[in-house]
């Protein structure tokens, strides 16, 4: 039997600082944003406004791309001014963060006491340590890239001030998530993000498609949302307090069954922003937006809130063992899941889309097997190949006028080598191929999973295999499939013979730039800093994984494993370069052999279509039951049509009584009389 490293798991409480240095830089990360957000819509506006000589056309999918020398520079002010702002953002966070790691305490600022009723008071203040500075530079960072990006992708479009206003927006709110020093406050970005990610999905609203995809988003996220204000309601009521560094030392002292509530009621929360089952639905849909969009909120922001919150309560997490093992279970299965629907797509968006919903079940499974720093590993190195990937695929779409279906590119490497470069380079690392970013954080993923010291886990599960090394033949196997859509996808765009219409070309440099800049980060950010974040994150981690890979010097079992991920993830990349190179042929055979299969995973088995079946039909027969009983017949019938009609009924009757003859009103004169008169002698 090899003898495994120390398995235990650290209670882990958050950064633990003598007193939190005060420091009002950090309430410029949160402000800055939102300046430049109403700045750029305004100043924007007003310069587009006066701007007479090109007349804008809306951007979509089916837009022809035009050469960007025909676009007026004021129609590029609101995306560099957003850029700039951005990018203003980032500096500032990189300066607290050299003084965090100088320092090694956390920072503090609070605006305004914000809420004091009874008992409880929050003020509105944030909270800068290791986990919160991390996800700063990496929402900063990659976003302003991803600004950069898109001011030459929205180049042409009709409403740039809107689009990069928005952008702005989203950033601020992301910031307040990560940032909030108490439950509410985090909520207060969650509910931001959601409400940005509905603006800009369904950014061109014009096109009924795309204003479902956002509606989608919004309405499936507010499922989560009412599970995370459960919890937080559950938290509150045993606590007393929703302060997140006073909250994590105070669950201690909770019944498990209150703590295991209020993780899985969290648990439906995070399932929602981070596009877990069953509430991954809205991510594919998603693509309705533009591209910076997509890239954006799959590498930088929306989709990563939910790991960071689990992340920041992992004091929570870590005393509700079956909540816990339900994070990895749901992890596992949604990676599984959504790899295999991707196998078959051939939009190359709806490819990187689901390729984030597995990646996601991979940051999951860390965090379901205490290995919090190794989740939050993932959300780094994914930020730099993903948003790499989805800005790639926007230039390749551009360069394509605007074509996003495979089989339609091939060949495109000797007309966009930079673009095919770049992807190449993220392919590359999303796959898992050796010394690739995502070898290393998937790597020490697998190896989480596998080593889950919970009892739990350990369990005999199936075939005298314990559920903790079952979850882990799964991530393997989603790895192959991660390697093989990812080669799939690389081969049918950019090698072969061009497929489609007209003349691909290079975009600009606009958009080239941030390509490069996130490779690089991408292919080498794991080899020479993987280790180092583990250590510095080292307070939200098992203990083996204080110390980085280096830690598992010795330990066969780790190496054997590693080499095992590392051979599959050579061999699927290979088996798919063979079919979609030499003969891509086989690849449309192939799906001859099982078209039931292949069916099922085109329809993406099925999902939305159940959902719309057992979920959405029935509220809305229950819908219109109710407006035609309720609304149409008791209220507008009885209450508001049948009161009007009583009513003039009722004066029509007595008109009869009021026709100016003198005879008439003696007669009805002497009639009351003699009602009033007998009334009184039967009283």
């Amino acid at each position: 039997m090899v003898e495994h490293v120390s398995n235990s798991i650290t209670l882990p409480l958050g950064m633990v600082a003598a007193e939190p240095a005060t420091n009002s830089l950090l309430l410029l990360i949160i402000i800055l944003p939102f300046i430049g957000s109403l700045l750029v819509y305004l100043i924007g506006s007003r310069f587009l406004k006066n701007d007479n000589k090109v007349e804008h056309a809306d951007h979509s999918a089916s837009a022809e791309h035009h050469d960007e020398h025909h676009e007026p520079a004021t129609s590029k002010i609101p995306g560099f001014l957003a850029t700039l702002f951005s990018f203003g953002t980032f500096l500032i966070a990189l300066n607290l963060f050299c003084q965090l790691q100088a320092g090694d305490v956390a920072i503090t600022a609070t605006m305004w006491e914000w809420i004091s009723v009874g008992s409880l008071t929050i003020p509105f203040t944030f909270y800068f340590d290791h986990l919160s500075g991390v996800m700063c530079l990496v929402i900063t960072g990659i976003g302003t890239l991803i600004h950069l990006y898109a001011t030459g992708y929205m180049a042409h479009d009709a409403y740039p001030a809107r689009f990069f206003s928005y952008l702005n927006l989203f950033l601020g709110s992301m910031l307040i998530l990560v940032l909030g020093d108490s439950l509410p406050l985090m909520f207060v970005g969650w509910e931001g993000v959601g409400l940005c990610s509905y603006l800009l999905i369904g950014f061109w609203y014009k096109e009924m498609p795309n204003a479902v995809a956002g509606q989608k988003a919004f309405i499936v996220n507010r499922i989560g949302d009412a599970g995370f204000l459960l919890g937080m309601f559950v938290l509150f009521v045993f606590t007393q307090d929703l302060n997140l560094q006073n909250l994590l030392t105070s669950v201690q002292s909770l019944p498990p069954y209150v703590i295991e509530t209020a993780a899985i009621l969290l648990l439906i929360g995070a399932a929602g922003k981070s596009a877990q089952i069953p509430l991954y639905v809205w991510l594919p849909d998603a693509m309705a937006g533009p591209t910076p969009v997509s890239a954006l909120i799959h590498a930088a922001t929306m989709v990563t809130s939910g790991i960071y919150m689990v992340t920041r309560l992992a004091g929570l997490f870590a005393g509700a063992p079956h909540a816990l093992l339900l994070v990895s279970v749901v992890g596992a299965l949604t990676a599984f899941f959504a790899a295999t629907i991707a196998l078959v797509q051939y939009d190359i968006k709806k490819v990187l889309a689901y390729s984030t919903v597995s990646q996601l079940g991979y940051m999951f499974m860390a965090l379901g097997a205490g290995a919090f720093s190794v989740g939050i590993f993932h959300v780094v190195t994914h930020a730099f190949f993903k948003a790499l990937l989805f800005m790639a695929a926007g230039s390749v779409i551009v360069g394509c006028h605007h074509e996003q279906d495979m089989r339609k590119f091939g060949g495109l490497f000797k007309y966009m080598k930079f673009t095919a470069l770049t992807y190449i380079a993220g392919t590359y690392a999303i796959a898992g191929l050796p010394y690739g970013s995502g070898f290393f954080s998937k790597d020490a993923i697998l190896w989480s999973v596998y080593s889950n010291p919970s009892p739990l886990a350990s369990q005999e599960f199936m075939f005298g295999y314990s559920l903790a090394h079952s979850l882990w033949f799964l991530g393997v196997l989603t790895a192959a499939l991660t390697a093989f859509y990812m080669t799939r996808s690389m081969m049918m765009t950019f090698f072969g013979g061009y497929r489609g219409k007209g003349h691909p070309h290079e975009t600009s440099w606009h958009m080239v730039l941030p390509l490069v800049l996130l490779a690089i980060p991408s292919l080498f950010f794991g080899l020479f800093y993987g280790d180092a974040l583990l250590a510095f994150l080292g307070n939200w981690t098992r203990s083996d994984f204080a110390h980085g890979h280096h830690g598992f010097e010795g330990n066969h079992t780790y190496h054997l494993l590693e080499q095992t991920s590392m051979y599959v993830a050579i061999c699927s990349a290979l088996l798919a370069g063979l079919i979609y190179g030499l003969k891509p042929l086989i690849a449309e055979k192939t799906t001859q052999l099982l078209p039931l299969l292949h069916k099922v995973l085109s329809n993406k088995w099925y999902v939305d279509e159940i959902y719309d079946f057992i979920i959405v039909k029935p509220l809305r027969l229950f819908s219109d039951i109710t407006y035609k009983l309720v609304d149409r017949i008791i209220i507008d019938g009885l209450f508001v049509n049948g009161l009007g009609v009583l009513i003039d009924s009722f004066g029509y009757s007595m008109k009869s009584f009021h026709s100016g003859r003198v005879r008439s009103a003696a007669s009805l004169m002497f009639s009351c009389f003699v009602f009033l008169l007998i009334f009184w002698m039967v009283i």
